[in-house]
Formats: C-alpha cells, structure tokens, sequence
C-alpha cells in the first residue's frame, strides 16, 4: 500500500511570562524644588530580538515633571535607553516577538534642586512559532474521515512609522509649555484593496501657564494607516508614541498649538488558510496501523474594540485649605493588568493613576494623586472562557473637577483594542501501513441498530463498508442518529 502524505504548516501564538525592571534617574532643576507638581513615565521606541531561551529587549524610557521653585512652576524632562534580557526556556532563535510596555510604578524624592525618580515598567512578550507536521492524505482501498480547519500562519511582521500633525486656536496668550504628553490607540481595522486599513486617533494633553496661571488643553488626532496584507488576513498590532513636538505660534493673546506626533505600528500579518486534514481512517479490505496525535493550533478569531469611561474622587487633607479650582490633571501611570475571556465578553482589569494640580484658596498651588482602579467587562460575541486574550489601553481623554472645596472628581475614557486567540485542537491521521486481512464476516445482509450520535461514517467504519453505502441504502434515516434506528446494510451491493 503506498500511502500519499503532505506536509502542513502553521504558528503557535503564545503570551509569555512578563518580567519587570526598575529604573532610576535623577532630573536636575535650575533652582531649589518647593514642591513636586507632576510626574509622568512613557516606555516607547521598544524592540525585541529572542536568541535560545532568551529575548533581548530594548527601548526608552521617558519621565517629564512639573515643579514649584520659588521662581514659580517649571517643568524639565529626561529620557534613558534600556537593555533587559527575558529568560523563557521554549524560545528559540526563529520564534518572533512582539513587546507590550507599560509603567506599572512611579515613585519620587526631592533632594533641594534634584528630582528622583524611580520608575517599574512591566515588559510582556507575545510570541509567535512555526510548526509543521506530516500527515496523511490517501491510499488505495483505504477510506478517510476528512474535517476542514482553519490554519494561521505568519505573513508578515509589521514596523510602519508615521506622522500626524495639526494646529489648535488656544485663544489665550501661552506663556510656556510645562509639560504635554501624547497617546495612541487603535479604533479599528478593517480589510482594504491592498492589505488592512488601520484607524485610530493621538490623544495629547497639554499643560501651559497662560497669564501667569497653569491651564490644560486635551487635543484629538485621527489617523489613517494601511498595511500589507494577503486576504482573508488577520492582524495582531500596537501601536505607540515615538517622539512628539510642540510648538507655539500665531500672534499675542491667541497662540497657536502646533502638535506633531511620530508614532508606530508593530506587530504581525496573519494569513488564514483552510486546510482539508485526514481525522480517522479504515479499510474494508485489510487492518491499519496509523498514528493519530492531537494537532494543536491557534486561530485568532477577532479584534474587538470598545471605550470605557471611569470617574473616581480624592479628598484634600483636613490639615489644608479648601481648594479654590483645578488647574490641570496629567496621567501619571496607565497599567492595564490583565485581560481575560469569558462567555461573550471580555474583562480588563488595570489602574490609571492621574496627577490632580490644583490652587488653594490662599493662592498656593499644590498636587495630589489619585489612582482609579477599574474591572470592566466588554461585549464580545463569540468569544468563550479559556481563549487567550492580548489587550492594550490607551487614554484617550481626561478631566479633573472640583465638587467641593476638598473633593476633586477625576474621570477618564479609556479605549482598549483586544485580538483574541482560540485553541483548538484535532486528532489527525499522520503515518500510515497495512495489517493483516480483514476476515470476511459472511452475511450478505446486515441490520444494526444506531447509537444515539452516531454518523455514518461510525456505522460504515463498525460494519467495514463504505460510508456512500450506508446513506444511499438508508435514505430514511438522518444523522447523527437519534438513536434506536435500523441500519440495513446489503453487503452485496457494497463497493
């Protein structure tokens, strides 16, 4: 017997274990620092290369603060390159990385005119491998159980830069920027004549002192994007803030706020090809000997999208004064913690902590930190517990209000892109040799009765003829059977 086989190819899409580091830096002001205004980190430019059990990863951190000297409020800002190794012992040369960032941690000190700061960011990898395996197509005389499933394979991996820029009529003389920040996030992607169409928006924060006071302003880039594609494509991105600048123009008394934002989509291009595998076989002639191991194999299944708002409050210390109004607030730490599948919906949990500035009735200017922890659960038809779930979250737009003299309300939309991957898994037939001779039962004609579930293909494969025989000879029934039927089978008429 002479048996056809082929070979089939697909990727195994895996969340690694994060690993976290610390970073320290020292930022330096021109004078002596009264008192500590606002802190935020950014993890950005970040790269991964995986060698033998390990991945080697790379990027900036960035941390800008704003201050009170004696001279009034001021702002500086410090950026660092890091290098972390990530051991994990099933990573090899060929797996390819994409690396989630995220500060999880922000801690400060003042030492007269020095700031430090000392930063956890979190580094969690998802890796992609290849796999192949050899399976059984067909022989002579032999009958075969085909299923079709769905195989994802890695087309491509995705590094795109791109700039979006616009003005925006402050209608207010702009004395100095003190300190702006900028994040992405995507709202969609959708199939395109040549690839996938990625859409999103820039969601930056300004904070400037105007007339000798500290004001805030919220500004939204949408932007547009296409990527390289086959079709029937799937997609796994994310996309981030490389550098930003900031600019002010116009004339006095109405500046203009010139924003330009170079960002980055990373990630992979998936091709989803159907594939006819071999699930179980019998001859009605001979025994076999054939392999049958589970295939496992993931497909992702889709990219749900969703904008969540969440409000929190702070009280004022009953030591101080009443506050009299807020002045701005900037987001100080976005750590999404986990993101997990339920039946037809998808639950994130994480914490944004936000940076109140605010002015007291007596004139001073003081800060305050409130952190917003948050579980909330999005729609997602289709998706079931156990699937993998790999999510981002952006702030997309943030304000503080004062509700009372020492109450300040803090609220925030959050926008969240989730790409979920099924496990699946399916007993194919791989290597394949004849047996011994199937001895010849002797009756002509054959009545069984059908189990509750049973297919024809069961009952064909218990009595040793074809599956087409047993359907066309029992037109009546319907399967899977209900169980208690009569199966006539004429062996004579068999082919």
């Amino acid at each position: 017997m002479q048996a056809e086989t082929k070979n089939i190819q697909f990727d195994r899409i895996r969340i690694l274990e994060s690993g976290q580091f610390v970073l320290e830096c020292n930022i330096n002001a021109e004078a002596e620092v009264r008192k500590l205004l606002c802190v935020r980190c950014d993890v950005y430019d970040v790269r991964a290369v995986a060698a033998a059990k390990q991945i080697a990863a790379g990027g900036k951190v960035g941390v800008k603060v704003v201050y009170e000297t004696e001279g009034g409020v001021d702002s500086a800002d410090y950026v660092t390159d890091f290098s972390k190794i990530l051991t994990d012992e099933s990573v090899t040369e060929s797996t390819s990385v994409l690396l989630r960032a995220s500060v999880a941690d922000t801690e400060t000190e003042l030492a007269g005119s020095t700031v430090r700061v000392r930063t956890v960011v979190t580094l969690s990898p998802v890796a992609v491998d290849g796999a192949e395996l050899e399976v059984f197509v067909s022989a002579d005389g032999v009958c075969a159980k085909r299923d079709v499933i769905t195989l994802t394979t890695l087309a491509g991996e995705v590094d795109r830069q791109f700039k979006v820029d616009d003005e925006y009529a402050s209608g207010v003389s702009v004395q100095k920027i003190l300190c702006y920040s900028a994040d992405a996030a995507i709202s969609k992607q959708t199939p395109a004549e040549k690839g996938l169409q990625i859409d999103g928006e820039i969601c930056a924060s300004v904070t400037y002192l105007s007339e000798g006071e500290v004001a805030q302003k919220n500004i939204v880039i949408p932007f547009c994007e296409t990527v390289e594609a086959p079709d029937n494509a799937s997609a796994l991105l994310t996309v981030t803030v490389e550098k930003s600048s900031l600019t002010v123009g116009g004339k006095e008394g109405e500046n203009v706020l010139a924003l330009e934002v170079s960002a980055r989509l990373s990630g992979f291009v998936f091709e989803n090809a159907e594939e006819s595998v071999v699930t179980d076989v019998y001859s009605p002639v001979c025994e076999l000997d054939f392999s049958r191991p589970c295939l496992n194999f993931d497909e992702i299944c889709g990219e749900y999208t969703s904008r969540e708002r969440i409000a929190g409050s702070v009280d004022i210390p009953e030591d101080d004064v009443d506050a009299k109004r807020v002045l701005c607030a900037e987001i100080a730490e976005n750590d999404l913690v986990s993101a997990n599948a339920e039946n037809g919906c998808i639950t994130t949990e994480g914490v944004l902590s936000v940076c109140v500035v605010y002015e007291r009735e007596d004139g001073a200017i003081y800060s305050t930190k409130i952190e917003l922890p948050y579980a909330l659960s999005h729609e997602a038809r289709g998706v079931e517990a156990g699937d993998t779930v790999i999510s981002s979250a952006a702030c997309c737009d943030l304000y503080a209000k004062l509700k009372r003299g020492r109450e300040i309300e803090v609220g925030a939309a959050l926008s969240f892109v989730s790409y979920v991957v099924k496990h699946r898994e399916t007993c194919v037939v791989t290597g394949l040799e004849e047996g011994a001779p199937v001895a010849d039962a002797g009756d002509a004609i054959v009545v069984v009765s059908a189990a509750e579930g049973d297919t024809a293909w069961d009952i064909a494969k218990r009595l040793g003829v074809e599956e087409s025989a047993v359907q066309r000879q029992n037109p009546s029934v319907g399967f899977p059977a209900r169980g208690g039927e009569k199966i006539v089978v004429y062996r004579m008429l068999s082919v």
